[in-house]
Parts: C-alpha cells; sequence; structure tokens
C-alpha cells in the first residue's frame, strides 16, 4: 500500500494551521510507503483580494501540470495507492481539480476535511468526486454528504499520540494559553499572573514567534507539542462563537494535542452532534465558571492540586490513546474501503494499546496510599 499524502506545503512558509497536517503525516509514514504530494502556500492560503485570485489562478495549470508529473512517476508500482488530500479551504479543491488526467491512477481518492469549508461554495462540490470524505466536525460531515452525495466517514480530531505522548512531571508553566481565546477572559487573567512572580506561570505560546522566521511544519508542531509537554493545565473553549465555524460546535485539535501531552484542560466543552460521546470520561475537560469573579480562584484551586493535576495527566494520555491516534482513523479508512490493514498498522495499533494499558497503570499505582 502506498498513500499519497496531498497537502499545503509542510516545508515552506506558508500559515501555522498546517502544522496539524505533520502529526498527520508521521503517523501515516510509520504504517505505509508515503508519497508526499506538496501545494506551496501561496497558491491557497490568503488569497484575497482580485488580485491574489487571479495570480493563484493563472498559477494553477503549471502547478497541476507539475503535481500530475510527480503521481505519474509515484503510481507506477504496484498498490494498491490511496489518495489522502487535505482540505482547509475551497483553494485546495481547485489543485485537485487539476488532476484530473491521473485521477484515475489511484485505487481510492479520499479527501480528509480538517478545516471548515463553505459547503455552497461553487469549487466545494469537486467533493463529490472522492470515493470518500472523511471530516473533523459531525455536522459539517452531514452537511457534506447531504449535499454532494458522496459517502462520509467522521473522522474526529486525531495526532500522532504515540510518539507525542508524555506524563512527564517536569512542568515548569503553570497555566498555557494557545490561539483563539476569549479576550477579554485573557487580558483578566494575563494582568492578574504577571502582577507578581509570586503567582502562577501563564504563558501565552506561539508555535512562530518571530513570522519572518518560519521553520518546516514539523518543527513547529514539535514546538507545540514539547511546550503542552511542560504545562500542568491550559485553556480550551469552544469553537462555535467563531464565525468561521457559523455556529458549529465541534471538537477541535487542540483538546487532542493538550490530552496527548497529559495537561488538565480548564475551560468549555464544545456542544457539536457527537461531541459527548468524544469527552465521556471524567474530568475531560474541568468547565470554567461563567461568572468572571469566580474564574481565576477557581484556576488557582486547579493548579494548587498537585494529586489531581497528576491524576487527569495519566487518564488523558491513555485515552489520547485509545481515542485520538492518527492510526485509529486510518484503520477506520482501510475497514470501510474494503482494504487489508497493512502489518506495520497492526503492530503500531498494539503498541498504542500496551502503551495506554502502562500508563493507566502506573496512574493507578500512585493514586493507592
Amino acid at each position: 500500500m502506498k498513500i499519497h499524502f496531498l497537502s499545503r506545503s509542510l516545508h515552506d512558509d506558508g500559515h501555522v494551521s498546517r502544522n496539524n497536517s505533520a502529526g498527520h503525516l508521521q503517523a501515516c509514514r510509520s504504517i505505509a510507503e508515503i508519497s508526499e504530494l506538496s501545494i506551496p502556500s501561496h497558491a491557497v492560503v490568503g488569497v484575497e483580494g482580485l488580485n491574489a485570485k487571479v495570480r493563484s489562478i493563472r498559477e494553477m495549470p503549471a502547478l497541476g501540470r507539475s503535481l500530475i508529473d510527480r503521481i505519474k512517476e509515484e503510481t507506477s508500482s504496484p498498490g494498491p495507492h490511496v489518495l489522502l488530500h487535505t482540505v482547509m479551504s475551497p483553494w485546495d479543491l481547485r489543485v485537485a481539480r487539476r488532476l484530473g488526467p491521473v485521477w484515475d491512477r489511484f485505487d481510492h481518492r479520499v479527501a480528509n476535511v480538517i478545516e471548515n469549508v463553505d459547503s455552497v461554495n461553487r469549487v466545494t462540490q469537486f467533493l463529490s468526486q472522492y470515493d470518500i470524505v472523511t471530516c473533523f466536525c459531525d455536522d459539517l460531515r452531514g452537511d457534506i454528504e447531504r449535499d454532494f452525495d458522496v459517502p462520509t466517514l467522521h473522522w474526529a480530531p486525531h495526532t500522532d499520540v504515540l510518539d507525542h505522548a508524555s506524563v512527564g512531571d517536569r512542568r515548569p508553566i503553570d497555566l498555557l494559553e494557545v490561539g483563539r481565546r476569549d479576550l477579554d477572559r485573557y487580558h483578566r487573567m494575563e494582568a492578574f499572573f504577571r502582577s507578581s512572580p509570586e503567582r502562577p506561570f501563564m504563558l501565552d505560546f506561539s508555535t512562530r514567534p518571530n513570522a519572518r522566521h518560519p521553520a518546516p511544519a514539523a518543527v513547529e508542531f514539535s514546538r507545540l507539542m514539547n511546550t503542552y509537554a511542560r504545562a500542568n493545565a491550559t485553556l480550551c473553549e469552544s469553537p462555535a462563537s467563531e464565525a468561521r465555524f457559523k455556529g458549529r460546535g465541534p471538537l477541535t485539535a487542540r483538546w487532542v494535542h493538550a490530552w496527548t501531552a497529559g495537561c488538565t484542560i480548564i475551560g468549555t466543552k464544545p456542544r457539536g452532534r457527537g461531541v459527548d460521546r468524544l469527552v465521556d470520561w471524567p474530568e475531560s475537560t474541568l468547565e470554567l465558571p461563567g461568572n468572571p469573579d469566580e474564574q481565576i480562584p477557581f484556576i488557582l484551586e486547579v493548579l494548587a492540586d498537585r494529586d489531581g493535576l497528576k491524576r487527569r495527566r495519566h487518564r488523558n494520555v491513555a485515552e489520547a490513546l485509545r481515542r485520538y491516534d492518527t492510526r485509529h482513523r486510518l484503520a477506520s479508512l482501510f475497514d470501510r474501503l474494503g482494504l487489508t490493514r497493512p502489518d506495520r498498522l497492526n503492530s503500531k495499533l498494539a503498541s498504542i494499546e500496551s502503551k495506554a494499558d502502562e500508563i493507566e497503570a502506573a496512574g493507578a499505582a500512585e493514586d493507592r496510599p
């Protein structure tokens, strides 16, 4: 089996949103032969305004020809050949539409939607040309299946949990803030924690602190996961209020990253379709009080409970291994497509279960008096 991983380039100066794909690719590479098919970021990212759109559309034919030549070479060996295309916007689908001359060289064509896409956009209709569409959001998945009459599979957010799982207790960061946040809440908390070095340490983290010095996605993703692994707790909030989510409240990758690294999550659980069963173990997310006056005392209490932090660390990592490793998603895809699971995948799945058992047992041993 060969997986043809078509995505925005993980090696240029593209937006940090591509970094999640680094974890996906790492897991794919561990279980099958990989052909990495890169789309230059400038062709599909930040394409706003007439001039940028015209420039990108003009570049599409040459980009398509380059990918076609590469695909012809990469699909010359015996299959099965599986196209796994990471889709983050209709611009990614514009690239795929250029692959008509080699579309049938793939035995299976899979669109992996990992960001909100506009289902009413004319270009998005190209999703109907895939054999199956996987989607991070179950509400959006349902819309895609209904609107484009294409088989779908709910792929809740996932990453290479096996290689990034951490239950280490050397955690100098008390509270971690990453990415999207409630600004009023953030400024209030940041001012409190910053006001005295005797108070817990709150870190506002960026995987790319200097926009002029990007690193490959694998490096930036490693920075992110290593920082989570050095934090006791992190803040996560439902994305439903963000305009791009259009009222949907899916589980997003930041939960998976935090659980993988053994963080306690403080915030608000998403309320989208199917999310309850994704977060149904005790203390998967500690709900932040709605009253602003109660939020900082609540966080201080959580951070002071060292036994609670350790208990959640082991439970969260074990649950992440069993539920959120990319290899579980690949297994479900291969089963749906009627493909035999590669031996390397079966071996990795066994390693995942063994590691989860080990971490769970270690946590239980520490809980005993």
